[in-house]
């Protein structure tokens, strides 16, 4: 079974993240590395150590468009996407495809995600959801290229939930495996991204609030159409204006990150693409 899988590692700025990664996985598996860093050190040093690592140099095209990537070099009838910062368990990849052999046709399949692999297992070791956690997502090679993917047009934030909601019309179902884990760390506990400077992650931070507003209303526009996507979105642009005035009194130094999600949003509902990337990200 396991040779009808790869690997693919969306990555930004985790160079020690994939390092690690890559030690811990089954050299017999092979890995598609998709590195929005553009790090041509990297690639040069991963593939020099492992025959079984390729890495594509990307300038940063956002996650779900560096997944639509690899998935286009892919061979195996499947394929699961790892987040860096994701830590898989001992039995995680078999009991994945044995799950897919006998579920046969899904959207995607997960394992559970936990804190550590000591749990109890429940009776329905296949449990259906509308949504996953996207850390580790197991994907039919074919099946991924007939829904088309991750939207293009989202650089950053609810790429995922867009793939889930289009499964759920198409009628694919969602598939959580209750006896394969993986842990991913929450949100404030790490990052896969390694900035040189604060002045970098600030910025990074920046971009994610910008993107944020812009991906929740092209979301909701895209499903539900521009006027109810404008009143979901309305009283945060509202929230933030008055968060702006204030800030901009008390604490004008704290006012971008304010500035840069009201400035998504705007550009969202106006019909820009998501065209914000970081300053920081120098490419050869």
């Amino acid at each position: 079974m396991i040779k009808k899988l790869t690997i693919v590692i969306p990555a930004y700025k985790s160079r020690k993240l994939l390092i690690n990664h890559i030690k811990n996985i089954s050299k017999s598996i092979r890995i598609i590395i998709v590195d929005n860093s553009n790090n041509k050190k990297l690639k040069q040093e991963l593939e020099n150590k492992n025959n079984n690592v390729k890495v594509f140099l990307k300038k940063n095209i956002g996650y779900g468009r560096a997944i639509n990537f690899g998935s286009k070099y892919v061979k195996t009838k499947y394929f699961l996407v790892i987040n860096p910062d994701t830590k898989i368990y001992k039995n995680t990849i078999t009991n994945l495809l044995f799950a897919a052999k006998k579920i046969k046709i899904f959207g995607a399949i997960s394992p559970d995600q936990i804190d550590n692999k000591k749990t109890n297992i429940k009776k329905n070791l296949f449990e259906k959801r509308k949504e996953l956690n996207g850390g580790a997502i197991l994907f039919d090679t074919i099946l991924f290229k007939k829904i088309k993917g991750f939207d293009e047009n989202i650089f950053l934030y609810y790429e995922e939930t867009d793939y889930f909601r289009k499964c759920n019309i198409m009628k694919y179902d969602l598939f959580l495996i209750k006896n394969s884990y993986f842990y991913h760390s929450i949100k404030g506990d790490s990052s896969s991204a390694f900035y040189i400077n604060k002045k970098e992650k600030e910025y990074s931070r920046l971009i994610g609030g910008w993107h944020g507003q812009w991906s929740k209303f092209y979301y909701f526009k895209k499903y539900n159409g521009y006027f109810y996507s404008l009143l979901k979105c309305f009283p945060n642009l509202i929230t933030n204006l008055i968060q702006l005035i204030i800030k901009t009194i008390v604490e004008p130094k704290k006012t971008k990150y304010i500035y840069f999600k009201i400035e998504g949003l705007l550009a969202s509902i106006i019909g820009l693409p998501s065209f914000k990337r970081n300053k920081y990200d120098l490419f050869n």
